[in-house]
């Protein structure tokens, strides 16, 4: 008894932790897309700004 008891506390232990952990690397690149859209809109408007400064 203890046995099943074990092997399905694990069982559902691995399932648990499997979708945690998936979750955390999906929030990670969502952040990670975020930060670099952030940095990329960033350039765009440099560039933009450095071309009226020069006209």
């Amino acid at each position: 008894m203890q046995e099943i008891e074990r092997f399905f506390g694990n069982l559902f232990s691995g399932i648990i932790n499997r979708f945690k952990y998936s979750a955390m690397d999906a929030a990670d690149r969502k952040m990670r897309e975020t930060i670099d859209d952030q940095i990329e809109q960033r350039r765009q408007k440099r560039k933009s700004q450095d071309r009226e400064d020069r006209e």
